[in-house]
C-alpha cells in the first residue's frame, strides 16, 4: 500500500470534497477518484457512500481515516530519525554503576531531555565489571562506571570525572587515626568485587591485615546510615559521603597520598555510539555541588 493514497484520503476527509482535494493536491479530479477506488479495492472495504452528493465518508472510512493519520505520522517520524543530523537519534541502553548512579542519573536524564529530544535511554544499573561485559557483548551502548588501569579488550575509555576517597566515621569517636579507629569499630566495606570496592580494598587491605574486622555491604545507603549510628566508619568517592553528611558523621583524609576513583565511559570500539562519544559525554558536564 502506497501512503500517497492515504494522504489523499486525509485530505478529502478534511475539505469533504473530492474536487476541493484534488486542487490542493495538484490532481486532476478523475485521478483522485481512480485512488480512492483502487484503496477500496486494495483494502476490499467500502470507504465512501457514492449514493451522496459529494461522496461521504462511510463510518469505517471514518475509521481508516483514523488509523491511516497514525500510519502518516509514524512515517513522518521514520524520516525524521533518518535525516542526517548532528545530535544523537535513537534509543540508547545505558548502564551506569550503583555507586554514582543516585548523583549522575538525575542530570544526565535531564541533560538529554533538553538537548537529545531524538534520543531516549533505556537505563540500567549494576557492578564496573558486570556493565562493561555487557557493552563488550553488545547488550549495552555505553555504560557509566570504575575506571579499571586498562580498558578490557573491545572497550575504550572516555574520563569523565575524578573524585576523591575520604573516610567518614562516627562523630563521637575521636581518634587520631583511623587505625585506632579499626580497634574500636569494623570497617564498613562496599563490595570488594566492584570497581570501587577493588579500589578501597587496596588501599585498606595494610589496617585490615592489622587490626579489628570488616563488614561487607552492596549499599552506600546502607553504609552511611551504619556510620550515623556507631556501628564502623568506611572509606568512600566525596560526593557519596557529603549526600549523607550530618553532624552525626565527621570526615578525613588519613593518608599519605590523596585517593581517587575515575568515572569514564566505557564503550566499543567500533560502534555507533563511540564515533559520537563527545556529544554523549557532554550530558555529564555540569559539575556536581555535595549536598
Amino acid at each position: 500500500m502506497q501512503t500517497r493514497a492515504l494522504k489523499t484520503l486525509l485530505k478529502i476527509s478534511e475539505l469533504q470534497s473530492f474536487a476541493a482535494a484534488a486542487e490542493q493536491l495538484n490532481m486532476s479530479g478523475p485521478a483522485v477518484s481512480m485512488q480512492m477506488k483502487a484503496l477500496e479495492f486494495e483494502l476490499d472495504a467500502k470507504l465512501f457512500d457514492r449514493t451522496a452528493r459529494p461522496p461521504r465518508l462511510t463510518p469505517l472510512g471514518r475509521a481508516i481515516c483514523d488509523q491511516a493519520a497514525k500510519i502518516l505520522s509514524a512515517e513522518q517520524t521514520l524520516t525524521t530519525l533518518c535525516q542526517p543530523s548532528q545530535t544523537l537519534t535513537g534509543q540508547f541502553r545505558i548502564g551506569f554503576v550503583a555507586t554514582a548512579s543516585a548523583r549522575l542519573l538525575p542530570n544526565f536524564l535531564h541533560q538529554a531531555r533538553e538537548q537529545l529530544p531524538q534520543a531516549s535511554f533505556d537505563i540500567q544499573t549494576g557492578l564496573s565489571r558486570a556493565l562493561e561485559h555487557k557493552v563488550a557483548s553488545g547488550q549495552l551502548d555505553a555504560a557509566i562506571v570504575t575506571a579499571s588501569q586498562k580498558p578490557p579488550v573491545g572497550l575504550r575509555y572516555k574520563h569523565l570525572r575524578r573524585e576523591k576517597l575520604i573516610f567518614a566515621m562516627p562523630a563521637g569517636h575521636d581518634t587520631s587515626s583511623v587505625y585506632q579507629l579499626h580497634q574500636a569499630v569494623p570497617f564498613l566495606h562496599f563490595m570488594p568485587s566492584s570497581g570501587i570496592g577493588k579500589l578501597i580494598a587496596e588501599h585498606v587491605q595494610p589496617l585490615l591485615n592489622k587490626a579489628g574486622r570488616s563488614i561487607f555491604l552492596d549499599s552506600v545507603e546502607a553504609i552511611m546510615e551504619c556510620v550515623k549510628h556507631d556501628i564502623g566508619f568506611t572509606l568512600l568517592p566525596e560526593p557519596d559521603i557529603h549526600r549523607h553528611l550530618d553532624n552525626r558523621i565527621r570526615t578525613t583524609t588519613q593518608t599519605e597520598t590523596p585517593l581517587y576513583r575515575d568515572l569514564v565511559i566505557a564503550v566499543g570500539k567500533d560502534t555507533a555510539l563511540a564515533a559520537d562519544l563527545s556529544l554523549f559525554s557532554e550530558l555529564f558536564e555540569q559539575p556536581e555541588t555535595p549536598q
